[in-house]
């Protein structure tokens, strides 16, 4: 056996993989001081198992990882290899190379391979011990280890001399054998004492089995005089059953009477809805013809107001004509007074006229009596004829003006008159126009009154339909909110139901492996199996405790294959009934027959529980001999009718146990329980459809008041 190869990485300053080939002869390492000549020793004893730091020079086992430099990162593991060439099987294993490998984590972990299989230090240690490569032996002196070794005790040098001869091997050998003698002695010492404490209960024990022997045969007399008592109570139920069948025809006949008086029911509430809908029908109805009078009644404000206005218009009219016309009739006043003047002028230029004439006549009678005077006066008058003749001119264009002026005044006058008449005329037809009008604004007001009252009526109807429109939509908001809450909690029991949320780790694994049916022959959990009446869940839950995680299995190999498969994947424990094992368990009949009479007896727990047919050993085993009371002080008298034999549970959860001790008090409440899970679901389940439909109504109920 020689040395062979060393591969070195990560081990001090060997940062790169290092490979150091030995070959037959002698190989030396040189180098200056500080180039890590000492360091290939130190990896040398290191693989070989050695466990001081400071032998190593270092002060903890981290330092001999590559710590980094300038140039490199540290690294975070050191892994050392040595090989030896073992042809001549000195070593005792069966390979011609052996090679040893040692790894050390920053982290502090380490790892042993030999031949690259994970081993212990100890085996590394067995195989080079007497071979004279041991991590002490004298085959490996690093520097000062020759000073250590000639300045040793000779103790410590004589295990150097026994590892040089082969005999170290056998020395540890023989330690450990005389370790495990005397192990073996503290042994035997201790079954000594035990036998001793055993004979010392020998005779006690053959008395408790003198004892037995007479339990024994008396439970056999027990046993046949209550075989006797069954079969009594077997025929008394068989009575009883015989009287419960009367009374459950009669009572099926009562069923048959109610629901054909639930039929009736059905029938006239069927009609009544039918009434509501005509009821909606005519609100409908009334509706449209409210929107259709409200209409005409805006139509006939609107005319209204039209009228009002064309009779203050008629008003004002009349008032202006009437104004105008006295205005007329005063210029028709003064017209004709000063055509009364012009006349009157007329008459005494008129009267002028004549005088003149007759002047004129009197002047040709003067003429005719005598030129002489005419000549004489002839420069006079002409002068006056001149002045006559223009005055005479200025009367006849006076005249024309006033004859003109006058047939413009009788023109005007009768296109006054004319006018007049008509006006005359027009108001006579705006009078009885207007009197037309205000029959129809007297009649419209009469209908508008009885419009106003109906639309009062309407609008108080309307007033009510808005509230109860508002009404419903709050209601049918909150049925929503209802809707989203009830939503939620199914959701959330749902999913709590599907990863069985409350049981067990174990149990809820088997029953998520029943779900993926990598288990057979799981029939469930025990709540998944009763049905429990609300009043009794809490006493129930607390007679039940543990036992309600357990889960019931066919048989005894399905129970050991649940078992198995937990253990396999490590998924907890879990408790089996199998249904083919289980024994019921009851309360004698004659303690029955005096709980019977007590008050306090709510019943047996098995009695209180619904649950499939093929449970009933399984349930009758764990809640057969459990009794219900109503309240912990009923609980104590009960205890005293049973001998205090029996557990009794108060419908609080309260416990009176067998032999007398007692256990109660407040407990934590729960939001959810595994026995109301399914059930509240259910109830859920089968409230949405109606509360649904009910909103469904109720949606379309606002839309129709909503188009009203």
């Amino acid at each position: 056996m020689y040395l062979k190869q060393l591969d070195t990485v990560g081990f001090k300053s060997f940062a790169e993989r290092v490979k150091v080939d030995f070959v037959p002869g002698v190989t030396a390492v040189v180098g200056p001081n500080g180039s890590g000549k000492s360091n290939i020793t130190d990896a040398i004893r290191w693989v070989l198992g050695e466990q001081s730091a400071k032998s190593l020079r270092g002060a903890k086992m981290e330092d001999i990882i590559f710590q980094g430099s300038d140039t490199r990162k540290p690294l975070n593991v050191a892994e050392v290899t040595l090989t030896l060439d073992n042809s001549d099987q000195q070593l005792p294993v069966e390979y011609d190379e052996v090679s040893v490998t040692r790894r050390v984590y920053r982290s502090g972990e380490s790892e042993f391979l030999m031949n690259k299989q994970t081993c212990r230090l100890k085996d590394i240690t067995d195989l080079f011990m007497d071979s004279g490569l041991g991590r002490e032996a004298f085959s490996i002196i690093s520097q000062g280890k020759v000073e250590e070794i000639l300045s040793s005790k000779s103790e410590e040098r004589r295990v150097i001399f026994e590892e040089a001869a082969g005999v170290l091997k056998y020395k540890n050998r023989k330690k450990q054998s005389e370790y495990k003698l005397a192990e073996t002695q503290e042994n035997l010492n201790r079954v000594e004492d035990i036998i001793y404490e055993i004979e010392g209960q020998l005779d006690p024990l053959e008395e408790q089995a003198s004892v037995a022997k007479e339990y024994l045969a008396q439970k056999d007399r027990l046993t046949q005089h209550e075989v006797g008592l069954f079969v009594k109570e077997i025929e008394d139920f068989h009575h009883e059953w015989q009287k419960a069948s009367e009374t459950l025809a009669a009572k099926k006949k009562e069923a048959e009477n109610v629901q054909f008086n639930i039929d009736t029911k059905v029938e006239e509430l069927e009609y009544e809805k039918d009434q509501v809908r005509q009821i909606d029908d005519a609100i409908t109805s009334l509706q449209e013809s409210l929107l259709v009078v409200t209409q005409e009644l805006e139509t006939r404000e609107g005319n209204k107001k039209i009228y009002h206005e064309r009779l203050q218009h008629f008003q004002e009219n009349k008032e202006k004509l009437t104004q105008e016309l006295q205005t007329q009739k005063d210029k028709y006043e003064k017209t004709k007074q000063a055509l009364e003047q012009e006349r009157q002028t007329l008459q005494r230029y008129q009267k002028e006229r004549k005088e003149n004439q007759q002047a004129m006549k009197a002047i040709d009678q003067q003429m005719e009596q005598g030129i002489s005077d005419i000549e004489e006066n002839i420069e006079s008058l002409k002068s006056d004829y001149i002045e006559l003749l223009n005055q005479q001119a200025a009367k006849r264009n006076e005249k024309g003006s006033i004859e003109q002026q006058l047939e413009r005044m009788e023109g005007k006058r009768s296109w006054q008159s004319s006018k007049w008449e008509g006006l005359l005329q027009e108001r006579q037809e705006r009078e009885q126009k207007v009197q037309t009008l205000e029959k129809e604004v007297a009649q419209l007001s009469e209908d508008c009154q009885k419009y106003a009252t109906s639309l009062q009526q309407i609008e108080q109807n309307v007033s009510a339909e808005k509230q109860l429109y508002q009404d419903m939509q709050q209601k049918l908001y909150k049925g929503y909110q209802v809707m989203e809450n009830l939503k939620s909690k199914k959701e959330l029991l749902q999913e709590l139901k599907e990863e069985f949320q409350g049981f067990y780790t174990g149990v809820k694994e088997v029953l998520k492996a029943r779900e993926q049916h990598q288990l057979h022959g799981i029939h469930g959990a025990i709540p998944e199996l009763l049905t429990i009446q609300d009043e009794h869940i809490e006493a129930l839950e607390t007679a039940l405790g543990a036992q309600a995680q357990h889960i019931v299995v066919d048989d005894d190999q399905s129970a050991r294959n649940a078992i198995n498969w937990l253990k396999t994947n490590h998924k907890g424990r879990a408790t089996f009934l199998p249904i083919s094992s289980m024994n019921p368990r009851s309360v004698p009949h004659g303690f029955q027959q005096k709980l019977a009479e007590n008050e306090a007896f709510i019943g047996i727990a098995a009695d209180l529980v619904s649950y499939d047919a093929m449970y009933e050993n399984v349930f009758r085993s764990i809640l057969g001999n459990v009794i219900v009371a109503r309240s912990l002080k009923d609980a104590n008298q009960l205890a005293q009718v049973v001998q205090r034999k029996y557990r009794i549970v108060t419908l609080d959860g309260d416990v009176v146990n067998p032999g007398g001790s007692m256990s109660g008090g407040a407990k934590k409440k729960s939001n959810q329980s595994l026995f109301t899970r399914d059930r509240e679901l259910q109830s859920i389940e089968e409230s949405f459809p109606i509360m649904n439909e009910e909103l469904q109504i109720m949606n379309a109920s606002c839309s129709n008041k909503m188009k009203r």
